[in-house]
């Protein structure tokens, strides 16, 4: 199967259901070319997704600076659609979401910047990465990274998906958060990969 391909048929799917309201974000941090309509009132605009200008070469240059590797879904993902903004919801049961992570929100991709939210992302929570553990999302505003679990990688070379809720981690200083004996009571985990991850992003169109 070729997963490239597939998960952007996914994704043109997923944008095509999702409500027009996911679409609107303040003026300034949408580029030009994504622009669909003019700025209202209240300095909101309606974007577009266009198809990715990510390279591999990109991608690569990100896994070489950090020293680690994307699970291929994730890859195919990056390079699949430029946004502005995108988050989907967890799993639940009436009343209760798994890992107590209602929604899970991937770093703004725009025409134009490259991976700069993702080299963000990955800055910011540096310290887990000497931990084993990858950030490249958000749980829901702004709680806490989504992580790659580097320490538990399938032989597949996919991953774990984990979160860390940034409260639980406030007393660690930075050396304390390269620890991962210091992270492991504060683990909380999310997906068994990043397949079934994006098997429920895409639930309502189609199992990859």
């Amino acid at each position: 199967m070729d997963k490239k391909a597939d998960i952007r048929t996914s994704m043109k799917e997923l944008f095509a259901q999702m409500d027009e309201a996911f679409f609107m974000d303040v003026e300034e941090n949408v580029p030009i070319e994504m622009r669909d309509g003019n700025v209202d009132e209240e300095g909101w605009i309606k974007w577009k997704p266009l198809p990715s200008q990510i390279t591999e070469q990109e991608i690569r240059e990100m896994e070489e600076k950090y020293h680690f590797e994307l699970p291929p879904l994730l890859r195919s993902f990056i390079m699949s659609y430029h946004y502005v903004s995108l988050q989907f919801d967890n799993e639940s049961i009436p009343g209760v979401y798994w890992s107590d992570c209602t929604f899970v929100e991937f770093p703004r991709l725009p025409v134009g910047q490259g991976l700069k939210a993702f080299y963000d992302l990955l800055d910011q929570w540096s310290p887990l990465l000497s931990a084993g553990y990858i950030p490249f999302a958000i749980a829901e505003d702004d709680q806490g990274p989504v992580c790659l679990n580097a320490g538990s990688r399938h032989k597949d070379g996919d991953y774990p998906i984990v979160w860390f809720f940034h409260e639980d981690l406030q007393h660690l200083n930075e050396d304390g958060l390269r620890i991962r004996s210091n992270l492991l009571p504060h683990v909380q985990g999310l997906f068994p990969s990043s397949v079934e991850m994006f098997n429920v992003m895409f639930k309502h169109i189609r199992h990859l």
